[in-house]
Parts: C-alpha cells; sequence; structure tokens
C-alpha cells in the first residue's frame, strides 16, 4: 500500500509527538496536529523546540488580520478544553515574522500576542521569537530603543515577572528590561526616550540600556560627532544622570562616564588614533589614567595590533580576540586567547593558527603546557586546523584539551590530553563528551601529530 507524502508526515507527527510529550493516546496527539493544519488562515502546524522542551508551531497564513487571529486562538482555546485529560504540548504562533506564546487555559491573557500584533502594525521591528521569560525582538538598530517603549506601552503591566529584549540582529544596539509590578522592575521609559533621541541625533549610535540594573552603555561613532566635540557635550549629556553605571564610548574608545573626559591624554589620543586604522580592532578599553586592553576580533586584528602596539606603546597592554557579543547584554563574549605587544615564538604563533578557526574557543599556552578548547560540533577542518596549530609548540609541552558546549560560559569537560604527541582519552569519559567527538580527536591526532 502506497502512502502519500502528506500521510506521511501527519504519521510521523503523530509518532514523534506521541514520544516526546508523554500523552498516553498519541493518536489524539496526532489528530490535534491535522485538526490544526485544517484550520482557516493556518499555513502549518508541526512539532518544534528541542528534543527536551518540544512545542507546537502553528505558522499563519500571511497578512492574516487582527480579528482573524484573536478568532483562531479563540478555536484553538476551545479546542484545549475539550482535550483537557491529554496531556498536550504548549502552542507558539507565527504571525508573519513575529512568534508570541498564548495561555490555552487563561482567555483574557494574551499580552504577547498583542504585543507582536502592534509590531507588525508599528512596521519597525523585523522578528520576535519567544524566549524563557519574555519577548526578545529584533529590530534595526536606529529603531531599538523606539521600539522597546513601544512595546512596554502596548499592554499594562501585570503580575509575574517577564523579561523584554529589543535588539538589533548583530547585538550592537540592546534595550533589556525586567517588568514585575510587585517588585518595582520596569523600563525607564525616560531614559530609553533619551536613548532613541540620541539615536536620531547620531545615526550610528550604538550601545545598551538594562533595567532595573541601572546600568548603560552609550557609544558615540567618530562618523557623527568628533571627540573634542563629544568631550565638550559631556556636561549636558542628560540621559548620564539617568543611569548609576554607565559607559562612554567614541569610536572602540570605552570608559565609565566618570573617566570619559580625563582618559583621553595625548598619548592616549595618538594610540586610539593609530588603533581606529585597524577594522579589526573593536574596542580599547581606557582607565582614568591609561589604556586597561584592547580588543579584536580576528587574525588581521590581532597581528596588526601587535604590530603597532610594539611601535607606538612601551608597556604591557592586554589584547582579547573576542570574535562577537555576549548574550548577556553589554557584555562582550569570553576571549579566545589573551595575547599582548611582546607575543613572540610558539605562543605568537600558535594565537595566528587559531585567530580565525570558529570552532575553537579557548586557548591558553603557558611554558610546560597549553589549554585548548573547542566546541562540540567542530567542523573535521576546524579541528584539524586547531590540532594542527598546537604543533607549534615544542614536542615536550602537554596539550591539555577540553570542549564546551556553550563559549558565554567558562564550564567545560575534559577531553583528555597530548602527551609527547600522543593523544590520551580521558578516563572515564565525561558523560557531556559524544563518543564520536573522541573517535575524531584520536583519528585527527594521529594524522597531525604523528604522519
Amino acid at each position: 500500500m502506497q502512502i502519500n507524502r502528506r500521510a506521511f508526515g501527519m504519521l510521523a507527527s503523530g509518532v514523534v509527538l506521541g514520544a516526546l510529550t508523554g500523552c498516553d493516546k498519541p493518536d489524539a496527539a496526532a489528530s490535534l496536529l491535522e485538526w490544526m493544519r485544517r484550520l482557516d488562515g493556518v499555513e502549518k502546524a508541526e512539532l518544534a523546540g528541542p528534543a527536551d522542551n518540544r512545542h507546537i508551531l502553528m505558522t499563519l497564513a500571511k497578512q492574516r488580520s487582527d480579528e482573524d487571529v484573536t478568532a483562531l486562538i479563540a478555536k484553538v482555546r476551545e479546542e484545549y478544553a475539550q482535550r483537557e485529560d491529554e496531556d498536550l504540548p504548549r502552542v507558539e504562533l507565527e504571525i508573519d515574522t513575529f512568534r508570541a506564546e498564548f495561555y490555552m487555559s487563561l482567555p483574557d491573557r494574551n499580552e504577547d500576542v498583542e504585543r507582536v500584533l502592534w509590531l507588525r502594525r508599528d512596521g519597525r521591528a523585523t522578528a520576535s521569537r519567544y524566549g524563557s521569560s519574555g519577548l526578545p525582538v529584533t529590530a534595526p538598530p536606529a529603531a531599538v530603543a523606539g521600539v522597546a517603549v513601544g512595546l512596554d506601552e502596548v499592554v499594562p503591566s501585570k503580575d509575574g515577572r517577564r523579561t523584554h529584549r529589543v535588539e538589533s540582529s548583530d547585538r550592537q544596539v540592546v534595550v533589556e528590561w525586567t517588568d514585575c509590578p510587585s517588585l518595582g522592575f520596569r523600563l525607564d521609559r525616560a531614559a530609553t526616550r533619551q536613548f532613541a533621541d540620541l539615536q536620531r541625533r547620531y545615526p550610528h549610535l550604538t550601545g545598551w540600556t538594562a533595567a532595573p540594573d541601572s546600568g548603560a552603555g552609550i557609544y558615540f561613532s567618530a562618523a557623527d560627532i568628533g571627540l573634542d566635540a563629544l568631550l565638550k557635550a559631556l556636561p549636558t549629556l542628560a540621559i548620564a544622570r539617568q543611569f548609576s553605571d554607565l559607559k562612554l564610548g567614541w569610536g572602540p574608545a570605552r570608559a565609565r562616564y566618570t573617566d570619559f573626559a580625563k582618559a583621553f591624554t595625548p598619548e592616549v589620543r595618538g594610540l586610539t588614533a593609530e588603533l581606529m586604522k585597524i577594522p579589526g580592532v573593536t574596542q580599547i578599553d581606557l582607565g582614568a589614567d591609561r589604556p586597561t586592553s584592547v580588543t579584536v576580533r580576528n587574525r588581521a586584528g590581532y597581528v596588526a595590533a601587535v604590530a603597532s602596539l610594539r611601535k607606538g606603546w612601551g608597556s604591557y597592554l592586554p589584547i582579547d580576540l573576542i570574535r562577537g557579543q555576549s548574550r548577556f547584554v553589554g557584555q562582550l563574549g569570553n576571549p579566545v586567547f589573551t595575547g599582548s605587544p611582546f607575543d613572540t615564538g610558539p605562543q605568537y604563533r600558535v594565537h595566528m593558527a587559531v585567530a580565525d578557526v570558529a570552532g575553537v574557543t579557548g586557548i591558553r599556552v603557558g611554558p610546560a603546557s597549553a589549554n585548548l578548547t573547542i566546541t562540540h560540533d567542530i567542523t573535521d577542518a576546524d579541528l584539524t586546523a586547531a590540532l594542527k596549530a598546537m604543533t607549534e609548540l615544542p614536542a615536550t609541552h602537554q596539550i591539555n584539551l577540553y570542549v564546551s558546549s556553550d563559549p558565554d560560559m567558562l564550564a567545560s569537560a575534559v577531553l583528555g590530553q597530548v602527551v609527547s604527541r600522543t593523544y590520551v582519552p580521558p578516563s572515564p569519559t565525561p558523560a557531556e563528551v559524544p563518543p564520536t567527538l573522541i573517535a575524531r580527536v584520536t583519528k585527527t591526532c594521529a594524522r597531525v601529530f604523528q604522519p
């Protein structure tokens, strides 16, 4: 008997749904998906999310009216009420490019749906998704602050604790706030409006605000304002009075608001001007009396920064290679490595070799040993490049291998060691280390270290 593609998809959905949701009646669960697919205005209904937290994603046809969306939600609630004795997964809606969850048992709780319908009407944001405790929204950099204020105003705050975030796709501009009336947590609308005003005046402005922490970063672009003009305007910067912890920036330079004006000594001005010419330099952190670190994003930036600092800076200055923003607001990611203008020999060559290898999240080189941290899903090419880079070290160096599933967190699992150019797997193998990765490392080490 032949089964057509549509019937096979429904059958597969029923089997998977029954297995992953723990439903006593997998046939009923499969029929729920099929019922959703027959609803007018539904483009598709399917399982989504990680294996330990599956949900139904119901995608609506494009440009359905707000009234159609509300009516559709009412129908789904009615269907769930009739199946109240079944263990069914939660439902997320995708309304054009915006996602929201709604509460099955609370017919008057449609806050997130109302928010995404407002986002669609407003037209500035490009997408939203359902986060662990609120809505992360994506918008163009210049619209982030304005969208945040509108999103906060669209529905009244209710009991509970929700954390919303509006951000640009590259996370160079982020506004995050926790909304919890009982604890007094809310978006600082006055400060966020001032941020939006600055964005209108200075189109290349980036930065972030976080509430209720009262922290912020306001980073001006050299394309919008000169350094001397900015320093002159600092006393009139109204937004500075809104935050207890404010970091200012000009170009790649960053300093605390209280240190910013005095940080730009003639020597620091010259250093900043030179480093700003290097495309791979993303940040120069300044203290009250001297620079504290330089951040680069790639091999080219690291090599050029080392060369520039060797010529124009006579003392130690850390150079962090950080490829992108952290998921934590206002922070860069963890450094892949930290070098300096005095990097030479094998350490310098190892840094250059791994700087552009995406599967490497950490490298530390010491006088007798080195640590190498890679991702769980590192490609074969990146694994080969990472291990080949370690051949720059003397054969007597012990290489400690680690694997991390989250570069934002420092936790990692032992992956073994390379001793005298021979790979020694961990014993016992940590539960979080896939056996397939051990096999790949074994094979690659044999090829790289003992050709």
